[in-house]
């Protein structure tokens, strides 16, 4: 059997360039043609490489996980100070991508906000991309407790939820072109759940 023509791009690159796109416009905004031409692949390449444009948007927010997300999971890990610390790192990591002047905001909560009920398979996948987080902050909020950083009277679950909704709340607004004061502001007020 004669071997298949060699892929003449990077899967990597093209896969960064698709993140960068639907990050930008969203799932529904973006036609194949513009998709295509960003990525610098034909259809068939598409097809032969990913399946579909929804195959690719699914790719897309995995590698946003293992690149994005996991970049700002990172802050949590000890070696980032204590743990409030890291929470605290980490929330600022969600105010600079509220801040970013390209107004992308979050791929994962742009994606929830215009896909989240609508396909079960992306749904499942954002679902659970929001529960890395709130698990990770969970452990850094139980360890904090341990280490009387946090209140007793502060059930580390309940905190870690309400971060997560607040950190992708402050994404979303990072799609409005904010003031770093504003933008600021929402972020102290976020803090202000761990007093």
């Amino acid at each position: 059997m004669p071997a298949g023509r060699p892929r003449e791009f990077d899967e990597g690159t093209v896969l960064e360039r698709a993140m960068d796109l639907f990050w930008q416009r969203g799932y529904r905004g973006l036609g194949l043609a513009e998709l295509l031409e960003h990525m610098g692949i034909s259809r068939q390449s598409l097809y032969d490489t990913f399946g579909s444009k929804r195959e690719l948007f699914i790719r897309t927010i995995e590698h946003y996980r293992s690149t994005q997300l996991a970049q700002g999971l990172a802050l949590l890990e000890p070696c980032q100070g204590s743990p409030l610390q890291r929470v605290r790192k980490l929330v600022a990591f969600f105010e600079a991508l509220a801040a970013d002047r390209r107004c992308r905001g979050c791929l994962v909560a742009n994606s929830i906000v215009e896909l989240g009920g609508e396909d079960p398979q992306i749904g499942a996948l954002l679902r659970e991309t929001l529960e890395l987080l709130e698990q990770a902050l969970f452990r850094t909020l139980s360890e904090a407790r341990r280490k009387g950083e946090l209140a007793r009277t502060k059930s580390p679950r309940a905190l870690s939820r309400a971060l997560t909704n607040a950190m992708i709340g402050m994404a979303v607004s990072g799609k409005l072109p904010l003031g770093n004061a504003e933008i600021r502001s929402i972020s102290a007020g976020t803090l202000h759940l761990l007093d």
